[in-house]
């Protein structure tokens, strides 16, 4: 009985939350057909052609996390951060995640097979997830002029379909990538490192010197990798849970980079 109260007092909480957010509910279709359940944040003020945004959670979360003021991303400060500069935000759910969750296949057991051997499955997750990222752009572009700035940011995961992705998306200008994990070459289109030499936009990579996920050579190796002319390396001394201070260099980059690297 109290278990059940439990679960429909957070469930109100969570209905409360997300009534009061700017965010609109948006589907765009992959290439395959599947739905890709996303969110919109229209920025502050007026603006016919703002800049935009796409955000990228990290593995077994959510959108739903650049609309939460908590840890790991303290992400929703992030968003209205972006939202304050003029940024029209978007936030889509991964593959198996969120509203695409998939019991039988959980993404964290999923990346555990793939550490086992048995890589398929995982990497099908994160190509699957690059695709519907750069089918939620596609959309986003379709209308009107192209805006002044196209930015991908991605915390973890996110920050490694952010990397895959502005490898294969010129359309892309501004990358800031949150702590991405190394994943070994084996995997193919599934690995940055495999892709690095195609990221040509200004970026900004934050990494943490104690991250059980990359190590600072794997981090430097992906870094040097890169021919981005205006990219830019920040290490914090955290795990792989960033301080929140990292927000503030996510404002002071964006602010000192101009808008066309």
């Amino acid at each position: 009985m109290m278990r059940s109260l439990f679960l429909a007092l957070m469930f109100l909480v969570a209905s409360v939350a997300h009534a009061a957010s700017p965010a609109v509910p948006l589907e765009v279709r992959a290439e395959d057909g599947e739905r890709i359940p996303a969110w919109v944040l229209e920025p502050e003020g007026k603006g016919t052609n703002p800049p935009v945004a796409v955000l990228l959670h990290g593995l077994t979360r959510s959108k739903d996390d650049w609309l939460s003021d908590a840890e790991p991303t303290f992400g929703g400060a992030l968003t209205e951060q972006l939202r304050s500069a003029g940024y029209r935000v978007y936030l889509m759910d991964a593959r198996r995640h969120g509203a695409r969750a998939t019991p039988d296949a959980r993404p964290g057991a999923l990346a555990k097979r793939a550490h086992a051997g048995e890589p398929g499955p995982y990497q099908a997750m994160i190509v699957d997830t690059v695709r519907d990222a750069q089918a939620l752009l596609t959309h986003v572009l379709a209308n009107g002029k192209k805006p002044p700035r196209v930015l991908v940011a991605g915390y973890s995961m996110g920050a490694q379909v952010g990397l895959l992705l502005a490898s294969r998306e010129p359309r892309i200008t501004h990358l800031v990538t949150m702590v991405p994990p190394h994943v070994d070459p084996v995997l193919g289109d599934a690995a940055p490192v495999n892709r690095m030499g195609q990221v040509h936009q200004a970026w900004l990579l934050l990494t943490a010197n104690r991250d059980v996920f990359s190590t600072e050579e794997d981090t430097q190796k992906l870094f040097d990798a890169a021919p981005s002319k205006r990219k830019t390396r920040q290490a914090f001394d955290s795990g792989h849970a960033l301080p929140r201070e990292y927000l503030d260099a996510v404002r002071r980059w964006l602010g000192e980079t101009p808008r066309k690297p």
